[in-house]
């Protein structure tokens, strides 16, 4: 190898120098959703495929989805205009899809009257992108059994009341067990990891992508794997290498430089470390949406790792409050928009003061919302972070509102390394008391005048009906008089991140100069995520990466056939 120019990101050689260990058409880095379906894409163009995953067991974040409270709960895919909605009775036109997904993705920038909606045209193409080609992807990963899907016929979308959304629901699509139920994120990578096998996808654990090999022309041929204790691998890639290696959760320096509030940890996968983020420096690649992640509340006792995500908060007589003991957001709106309350800055104060929020609830929200069967099916709006057994863990238990402050502040003198100097002010149970009565008056009325709490469709839905007739608002109800009352300490996390390289409507990465780099392509949060600052429903973050993950395959086999 005298000829080639090593660094651990990047070598640069002519391709007739490198001394190859293997060859193939497709690298596929990483075995998450994104991955497999890049992989099975691949396959069915034709090319021989290798699929590098860097932990131990293959599944990267997706594996983690559903079926446990410390797991991600969300199992679906959401996928606009997809084969099944007809069977349904649901329409789904371009433009009105695109207005929804432009006017989330980019709300300071939509405009619906501009021909792009106001969005820059290359952002604009990839939603276009993943409205044509997602029915595409999903439609062909059926059709060869690696992703049987059904729809979720009445599941709304998170902003299903937006007048931009025409279609609020049916984008949902689940995996079927065998018995109907709706299948884990588990279930969905071994299904599309035993079709990639009866493909002829060949697959490798315990091997990061190191580096990338780019030739004289700028191409990317091939990547260096193989674990640091072992010898370097290099791998030929005649057609393309994909990257799906997750974002940056797991690298605290690049969530601390990055993201946009504070983050105390998050859900996904070990390997999830920026791989492609440092890749894509020495590569001179364009980064965009560093900011941006799937946000979660996690439960603060479960923190770092493993981490348990509060992903819909139960009850009526429950609200969450600051440290000063005020309420700052909507508790029943999605948890990605929940988390964003925790990144308000008080430049007075200097400080941030929503940082924890508390769980503040009744002896009817801890009954009722613990009769759920030991068994019951963990589902999108999931991760309840009330512990089956009262008082067990992170779970605060008092008779008064005064001896539960005290608990409160005494779990957070214990937390002094995750949350420095954070403490309840001297106000909390006065200013607590004055929250109460506020809510009380207004869970009377029926509207909650702070927050809007139970004024969309998709709340609604989700608590059914009132508690008692006389209370109007399902989500709300007057707390009661005496205790015991209960709280959970709650910090800000990610699924994961979704920010990296930009991509073009091929899935192509690209240069700082908006040039594709031939031969290299990304999927997953590994990238800059066309879904911008947007949670549009349960289930996008697999919708995207499937989708673009598809794409990337294709390509790449394609272009491998045409070398």
């Amino acid at each position: 190898m005298s000829d080639v120019s090593t660094s651990e990101l990047v070598l640069r050689a002519d391709p007739q120098d490198v001394p190859w260990d293997l060859t193939v058409d497709v690298v596929v880095a990483g075995s998450g959703a994104a991955g497999w379906a890049a992989a099975i894409g691949a396959a069915l163009g034709g090319a021989s495929v290798l699929v590098l995953e860097k932990e131990s067991a293959i599944g990267g974040t997706t594996a983690k989805a559903g079926g446990g409270a410390d797991e991600i709960a969300s199992t679906w895919l959401w996928i606009c205009n997809h084969p099944w909605l007809a069977s349904i009775g649901v329409h789904d036109p371009k433009d009105d899809a695109l207005r929804y997904l432009a006017r989330l993705a980019r709300p300071e920038r939509y405009h619906p009257d501009s021909p792009s909606l106001g969005l820059p045209e290359r952002e604009f193409e990839l939603l276009e992108t993943f409205y044509d080609r997602g029915t595409e992807a999903v439609a062909a990963l059926d059709q060869c059994g690696a992703l049987p899907l059904r729809p979720l016929e009445q599941t709304l979308d998170y902003f299903a009341d937006l007048p931009e959304n025409v279609t609020p629901r049916g984008r949902g699509l689940y995996f079927p067990r065998a018995d109907g139920s709706e299948g884990t994120g588990a279930d969905i990578i071994e299904s599309m990891r035993a079709a990639a096998v009866e493909l002829g996808v060949q697959v490798r654990t315990s091997s990061p992508v190191r580096g990338v090999v780019i030739d004289e022309d700028g191409s990317a041929v091939g990547v260096s794997t193989g674990d640091r204790a072992s010898r370097m691998m290099l791998v030929r890639a005649r057609g393309g290498i994909v990257m799906a290696t997750g974002g940056f959760t797991r690298d605290p320096d690049l969530v601390r430089s990055h993201l946009r509030g504070p983050i105390v940890g998050g859900l996904a996968s070990e390997g999830n470390d920026g791989d492609l983020v440092r890749i894509s420096g020495a590569l001179g690649l364009d980064l965009a949406n560093m900011n941006e992640a799937w946000y979660a509340p996690m439960v603060l006792d479960l923190s770092p790792y493993p981490l348990s995500a509060a992903f819909r908060l139960p009850g009526d007589s429950m609200i969450l409050v600051n440290r000063y003991g005020r309420r700052v957001v909507n508790e029943k709106t999605t948890y990605n928009e929940m988390t964003r309350a925790f990144f308000s800055w008080d430049p007075a104060r200097a400080e941030y003061p929503n940082l924890p929020l508390v769980m503040i609830y009744d002896s009817s929200v801890s009954e009722r919302c613990r009769a759920m069967p030991e068994d019951a099916p963990v589902t999108e709006g999931g991760g309840n972070p009330l512990p089956r057994i009262p008082g067990e863990g992170h779970e605060l238990v008092a008779d008064t509102w005064g001896e539960l402050a005290v608990a409160i502040d005494a779990r957070l003198a214990e937390y002094e390394s995750v949350l420095p100097g954070v403490r309840l002010a001297p106000e909390f149970v006065t200013n607590l008391s004055e929250t109460l009565q506020r809510w009380t008056r207004m869970s009377e009325l029926g509207i909650d005048q702070d927050f809007a709490r139970g004024g969309t469709s998709t709340e609604r839905r989700r608590s059914g009906a009132p508690r008692t007739p006389d209370m109007p608002n399902p989500t709300m109800h007057p707390f009661a008089e005496t205790g015991p009352y209960y709280a959970v300490v709650l910090v800000p996390g990610t699924l994961d991140t979704k920010g990296g390289p930009r991509i073009d409507s091929s899935a192509r990465l690209l240069a700082s100069d908006g040039a594709p780099v031939p031969g290299l392509y990304g999927a997953g949060n590994a990238i800059a995520s066309p879904a911008g600052q947007a949670y549009w429903a349960g289930g996008t973050t697999l919708g995207l990466a499937v989708t673009f993950g598809w794409i990337a395959g294709v390509d790449a086999a394609a272009r491998g056939k045409a070398q």
